[in-house]
């Protein structure tokens, strides 16, 4: 079955795949660091995955962030190695997890089982 993904959450994923992977290329990654990398873009990922264009600009609130604001922020902030010195590599996974939490809260839920609001097995 094929993974369903909108222009833009794909062009948004690319942004975090590429600054992951200079990341990886330009730091002193051990195995632990490439293995969170991969489980934080799998939650990016995951977070957008059958989502319209429509539902990744809509924002909470006119002072919070969409998804794709998110994704974007830590595609850009990934990029940028002047933490790297100061805070080190973990620091761009502790960023990457709040803002996985952060997606995932933006995330539509899906209407619960049965539909109705009633109890499953009962």
């Amino acid at each position: 079955m094929a993974t369903e993904y909108c222009v833009m959450a794909e062009r948004l994923l690319a942004g975090i795949r590429a600054s992951h992977a200079e990341l990886l290329t330009h730091t002193a990654a051990g195995e632990a660091e490439r293995q969170a990398l991969t489980a934080l873009y799998q939650a990016f990922a995951a977070g957008v995955m059958g989502l319209s264009e429509e539902q990744l600009l809509a924002t909470p609130a006119p002072d919070e962030w969409s998804m794709a604001e998110v994704l974007e922020h830590v595609a850009e902030h990934d990029r940028k190695f002047d933490e790297y010195h100061r805070l080190g590599l973990g620091h761009y996974v502790e960023h990457g997890l709040e803002h996985a939490l952060q997606l995932w809260r933006l995330r539509p839920s899906p209407p619960p089982a049965g539909g109705d609001g009633a109890r499953v097995g009962t």
